[in-house]
């Protein structure tokens, strides 16, 4: 297995960065291509340009380690069930937030070994932030070439700030959130992709639920922050999620809060839906 030295990590966190240059080129112009792919999301130059450096330099870093990215995701699972550790990478997680230019888009990146995520970097390119996280050993966040800070998720008190999408489930949220309107004072905000998760993490959020569908590369990198900053990441039945453990690459809905004491079970749970 892979040891996750500082060196290691140091190569992960420049790759996440030269890859958000690419982004940033793109995102300056004008104008970016987009077309769409088979399940109807769309797919723009910048993810491909940030997809073509994110696979150069990890396979230059450990040419041993098969990656699997979302622009690059049709290995099936009698292939993939065989690997003992890969990267997990979202090039460009968020993208209609990127055609939107509202900014609040990132590059994720993870180390999968055993189907946890043990290594997660989170990158906005926009802003020159970079978050990264190691369960059981810590969260760092950096902006630019400012000092680095371990970031920790904050135990909850009389408020609950709750963050969200900013294109789903308001509504759902809403009726989710109503038995702990009388434990809590609510306030709700929202973001793009993977920033929500971090902003758990950094303790600036409190709890984001997600009952719409996200694939894998979507939250592994964020989970690695999450639990290395003292949250939790988990399903509707209260279970980590894990990676690669079926053909589908599609998400259980789940929860991330930032206190593992959350009342979880004083939520009104939906049925969820099929995730297959």
């Amino acid at each position: 297995m892979t040891e996750l030295t500082p060196a290691l990590v140091e190569a992960v966190l420049n790759c996440s960065r030269e890859a958000g240059q690419a982004i940033m080129e793109i995102y300056r112009q004008p104008e970016v291509e987009i077309t769409t792919k088979a399940d109807q999301s769309p797919v723009t130059t910048a993810d491909l340009a940030a997809h073509a450096v994110i696979n150069r330099a990890l396979t230059q870093l450990t040419p041993d380690i098969p990656q699997l990215s979302e622009e690059a995701a049709d290995i099936p699972y009698a292939t993939r069930k065989h690997w003992q550790e890969y990267w997990l990478i979202d090039p460009l997680d968020g993208t209609k937030e990127f055609i939107h230019r509202n900014d609040e888009f990132t590059v994720n990146i993870a180390l999968i070994r055993g189907g946890k995520a043990v290594l997660g970097v989170v990158y906005q390119p926009v802003t020159d932030e970079i978050y990264w996280g190691i369960p059981q050993q810590g969260a760092w966040y950096q902006q630019a070439s400012k000092s680095i800070n371990q970031i920790s998720s904050r135990k909850l008190d009389s408020t609950l700030n709750v963050i969200g999408s900013r294109r789903h489930g308001q509504q759902q949220n809403d009726a989710l959130l109503a038995p702990l309107q009388a434990l809590f004072s609510i306030q709700t905000t929202s973001a793009g992709s993977s920033l929500k998760m971090c902003r758990i993490a950094a303790g600036s959020a409190d709890f984001y639920p997600r009952l719409f569908p996200t694939s894998e590369w979507d939250t592994a990198a964020a989970q690695a922050v999450v639990e290395g900053a003292g949250g939790v990441l988990v399903d509707l039945k209260l279970q980590p999620l894990s990676y690669n453990q079926k053909e589908s690459l599609l998400n259980p809905w789940f929860l991330v809060a930032g206190d593992p004491e959350f009342p979880f079970r004083q939520l009104a749970l939906p049925e969820e839906k099929s995730a297959s």
